[in-house]
């Protein structure tokens, strides 16, 4: 068993993006040979993976007092929240500032009417650089605020993943090496 994930990497292919002939939807993913296929992020201080559900719980009578009897899920969420530590135009133009897309570095700032969709290739590795995780997931992401100044705090990235039948992950080396006598 593994006691760390330390590292992350956060890779992105965008919603309508024409890659390797393959134009990038929630049913069309794009391979990452070569890996330029997805743009990498800045350098990933944390992540915070969130999975909530919403249950209707069924109560009977066991024998005369009400008990729970049965939870059925009626929703579920998955949220992946990051800290980045570098910004980029997508993250400052089109997340923090709600511009679209820039051209040449120009865009208008409150202009954007959707989030920014697309596949988000997210690796997690631990303490002696063994990846353990690797999910593709179809997500939403956004940055809600953020204050400049003095300080170089980094910014929180969230991804809201959506329904997507491509959607995957892969976890493993979460043995521990067996050590030497």
């Amino acid at each position: 068993m593994k006691d760390l994930i330390l590292g992350s990497h956060l890779l992105f292919a965008r919603e309508g993006a024409t890659i390797d002939a393959i134009t990038v939807s929630a049913t069309s993913k794009p391979d990452a040979d070569p890996e330029s296929n997805y743009t990498r992020l800045g350098t990933v201080e944390q992540m915070e993976p969130r999975f909530t559900q919403t249950f209707i719980d069924r109560r009977a009578p066991s024998p005369g007092r009400y008990r729970l009897r049965k939870r059925i899920p009626t929703n579920q969420l998955l949220v992946l929240n990051f800290s980045l530590q570098e910004w980029d135009e997508m993250a400052l133009a089109e997340m923090l500032l709600g511009g679209g897309t820039p051209v040449a570095g120009v865009f208008v700032p409150g202009s954007r009417t959707e989030p920014v969709r697309g596949w988000w290739k997210i690796q997690a590795y631990d303490q002696v650089d063994t990846e353990i995780l690797v999910m593709d997931v179809w997500a939403e992401g956004t940055i809600e605020s953020y204050q400049f100044g003095e300080k170089l705090d980094a910014y929180a990235l969230v991804l809201t993943v959506l329904q997507s039948d491509l959607n995957v992950g892969e976890v493993g080396n979460l043995t521990a090496p067996e050590e030497e006598e």
